[in-house]
């Protein structure tokens, strides 16, 4: 699920406007809607009434970022590494089995290996 932060754009970490118009920080985001934008929370603050003299805008920034629980991207995971487990099995009984009886047949899933094997391999490699 995608969500969107509020952020310093220097030290990039988490910025929580408290109801008292003071800035606290924190490792851990205060997750806003897709629809957040920096014009749509100043225009927030100045209707709600609340004190923000204190908050340097020009300094943060809204964010989007992925929301992922654990369990899913350990799914993710063993699921791209799928094709490259199964290339390399096929791999092994290529050259180390010479009485394969089809080696042509072997072959060509070898290649729709490999090119599902890029493909993880690239998603993977992209994920943290």
């Amino acid at each position: 699920m995608k969500v969107k932060a509020l952020r310093f754009k220097d030290t990039k970490e988490f910025v929580h406007i408290l109801e008292n118009g003071m800035i606290g920080t924190s490792e851990i985001p205060d997750v806003l809607p897709l629809t957040a934008s920096l014009d749509l929370l100043k225009k927030y603050y100045e209707v709600s009434g609340q004190k923000t003299d204190d908050v340097d805008f020009d300094n943060l920034e809204v964010i989007e970022f992925d929301f992922i629980e654990a369990s899913e991207v350990g799914a993710d995971i063993r699921n791209k590494l799928s094709p490259p487990l199964n290339l390399v099995q096929m791999l092994d009984q290529y050259f180390n089995n010479p009485e394969v009886p089809d080696f042509q047949k072997l072959e060509k899933l070898i290649q729709k290996e490999m090119k599902q094997t890029k493909v993880s391999v690239d998603y993977l490699s992209k994920l943290f």
